[in-house]
């Protein structure tokens, strides 16, 4: 089941595939989102009718989703399956661990150990092709890729934090004699685009700039060609496609402006890692879905650091495909044998 985020979508259909098992792409659209369940048996209500029309038997093996309003779906699935249809759940499942099959999530969510949870370093991924262009290949060594994403609370790129960025990225391209690809991605800010390019139109060295949405998006091409990344460390995607890239990678920290809110949480996130017995606490809260984990990037990017993901190479790729293989051989082990 398909939603409106594109890297929930990306993971979703790369398990598909690596699966082996036939599949379908449902896309789903909702109406109204005050008649979602949070039952163990679902509903469709919240589903638009087109949707709600595209739903009907014979009900799949597995069903493989991600996102908030997904769950409902997939539970009204099993249900109307009488409990057949398995269910796997991609990232974040805002719902009792229980209630699925498997859940195949990365570590910013701090989901607890458990035998139906697979806790993996990068999301599910396929191999990007390689979109080679001879006109940056011709740019002078090293070429570095700056990934710019946006806004992602306490995160913030606006227009001082985007000059920033763009000014460092001009001083170490200067520094080291060698030329520089900036891309923007969907989450960049018009204020944050505008400033990224004034800043950058003081450049000495070569450039190439690819803003999302306008001309040629250059972003696999970039990719294919840089020597090293610098990335902004607000998108766990991007961090992705950075070090999939075989190049080394260096995360941008981009200012925080916490909220009260914000300052709650990561009270509530040091009280839970230094205190062992509010860690469990919290670890049984989100398994039972009383709580919702807390989103943490930093424990992300902790992670593939730690695991020299981030340093250049293969070695990133070796780890995502037999990451998608372990992945893929849980859900062939739930299908169960057609009864002779």
């Amino acid at each position: 089941m398909l939603g409106r985020r594109a890297g929930d979508n990306r993971q979703i259909v790369a398990l598909a595939e690596a699966s082996g098992l036939a599949w379908e792409a449902k896309p789903l659209a909702f109406g109204d989102l005050t008649k979602r369940a949070a039952t163990r048996n679902g509903s469709f209500r919240a589903l638009d009718a087109p949707s709600r029309a595209s739903l009907v038997p014979p009900w799949p093996d597995v069903v493989v989703a991600a996102g908030r309003w997904s769950a409902p779906i997939a539970l009204a699935i099993r249900h109307a399956s009488g409990g057949r249809t398995r269910l796997v759940h991609v990232g974040r499942p805002w719902r009792p661990l229980s209630w699925f099959d498997l859940v195949v999530t990365t570590p910013q969510y701090g989901l607890p150990a458990a035998p139906n949870v697979l806790i993996n370093a990068l999301p599910l991924t396929t191999p990007r092709a390689a979109a080679r262009d001879p006109a940056l290949e011709a740019l002078p060594r090293p070429r570095l890729l700056v990934l710019v994403g946006g806004d992602s609370p306490p995160r913030v790129l606006d227009a001082a934090a985007a000059r920033a960025l763009g000014k460092a990225a001009i001083e170490r391209a200067a520094r080291d004699q060698g030329s520089l690809l900036v891309a923007t991605s969907p989450r960049t800010s018009p204020d944050a685009v505008a400033a990224l390019t004034s800043v950058l139109a003081d450049a000495t060295r070569p450039i190439r700039l690819s803003v999302f949405g306008e001309g040629t998006n250059h972003y696999a091409a970039f990719l294919t060609a840089a020597d090293a990344i610098v990335v902004t460390d607000d998108s766990a995607a991007m961090t992705a496609d950075a070090v999939l890239s075989g190049a080394p990678v260096t995360l941008h920290r981009l200012p925080r402006r916490p909220t009260a809110a914000h300052r709650r949480m990561a009270l509530a996130r040091a009280l839970v890692d230094r205190v062992g017995v509010a860690r469990a606490m919290f670890d049984r809260l989100i398994a039972r879905g009383i709580v919702t984990s807390i989103r943490d990037l930093d424990r992300y990017a902790e992670r593939l650091e730690a695991e020299g993901l981030m340093a250049g190479g293969d070695r990133a790729r070796r780890r995502a495909a037999a990451e998608l293989e372990e992945a893929a051989t849980r859900v062939r082990a739930l299908v169960r044998p057609a009864n002779p």
